[in-house]
């Protein structure tokens, strides 16, 4: 029901190639939904549009998982889709809807006339009043759920703190230092090292000294070819020692020679900023539109229960195992 559960606007442009327009042969029935029927046709046109809706917004690993869900909830979501619009003449003027959807479609394909509309129509066997059946097919399911779901899902301030004080972690911002280093390994005389790195630090700390350019001179890491920057650390990227001066050594300074392993350390803080927590007022919108978006997903699918159990509902034997089980959780 992913689709359903956008909020969308009408775009009615797609719907020519999203639904067969020629009259369908009578074929093997997978499902009777009430009185209404589900053939195999119905499926594999439901089916080819779904997977060319995927193809277009996914690739590789993404798209197979894709494929994979598209096939596994097919014959839900169209039984989903009947029992819906069964339900549309419960809420809504059906005519009127009609009457809507066609003139949205008219606009939107820049159809001047119904004469031009019918032309266009006779070419796949089909008339207006087919046509208009075939709108509200495609469209007033997503219209009931709008009206019985989506419009009446509102949440409160009240909710969206209570939220916010019950996930304060997530929004808190860590530390970050900026940093640059100058490396000597020790090899196989640690003393001579840690000889050259004290004189590279006292070099590095001296007044209008170019750190970048000591470290590219004489680093023996990775990071010489970048002037010795580390780049934008947290805490948790770096070894103890290393952390502890990344995140208490005054910004600007050069601090003292760190032996972490046997490889000596010069480090310099470009930049620095403390942990802090996002301000509720800067994040309310962002939780607001999650937890609606939660709660819709969570009436939606009680909706459809429910509308389920108050429908008679046949499948085929044959097709049973394509029915994947009712999404589970609240």
């Amino acid at each position: 029901m992913t689709a359903m559960l956008r909020a969308l606007p009408i775009v009615l442009a797609a719907v020519l190639s999203a639904m067969p327009l020629r009259a369908e042969i009578v074929d093997e029935i997978v499902a009777k939904v009430n009185d209404d029927i589900v053939t195999k046709s119905d499926l594999d046109a439901e089916e080819q549009a779904a997977l060319e809706d995927v193809d277009k917004r996914a690739s590789g690993t993404e798209l197979d998982r894709q494929i994979k869900h598209v096939k596994d909830e097919l014959l839900r979501n169209v039984i989903d889709r009947k029992v819906l619009l069964q339900r549309a003449p419960h809420l809504f003027d059906t005519t009127k809807m009609q009457d809507f959807f066609l003139q949205s479609f008219k606009d939107q394909q820049n159809i001047k006339s119904d004469k031009e509309l019918e032309r266009m129509l006779a070419q796949e066997g089909m008339t207006i009043n087919d046509w208009k059946k075939k709108l509200v097919e495609f469209l007033a399911p997503e219209q009931v759920l709008r009206s019985e779901v989506v419009e009446r899902v509102a949440v409160s301030e009240k909710d969206a703190r209570a939220d916010y004080d019950a996930h304060v972690a997530d929004y808190t911002v860590p530390a970050e230092a900026t940093v640059r280093e100058i490396v000597v390994k020790g090899g196989g005389d640690p003393e001579a090292a840690r000889a050259r790195a004290e004189a590279l630090r006292a070099r590095a700390a001296a007044d209008g000294a170019d750190f970048e350019a000591i470290a590219r001179e004489a680093s023996e890491s990775s990071s010489k070819s970048s002037g010795g920057l580390l780049g934008t650390v947290k805490k948790g990227d770096l070894a103890a020692p290393l952390e502890e001066a990344a995140f208490t050594q005054p910004v600007g300074s050069v601090g003292p020679v760190i032996e972490v392993g046997g490889v000596f350390h010069i480090l310099k803080v470009d930049a620095r900023t403390d942990a802090y927590v996002k301000s509720f007022a800067s994040v309310q919108d962002d939780i607001e539109k999650r937890l609606r978006e939660d709660q819709i997903r969570k009436d939606t699918r009680a909706y459809l229960k429910k509308l389920w159990a108050e429908t008679t509902i046949w499948i085929s034997p044959k097709y049973q195992a394509r029915l994947s089980p009712e999404p589970a959780g609240p």
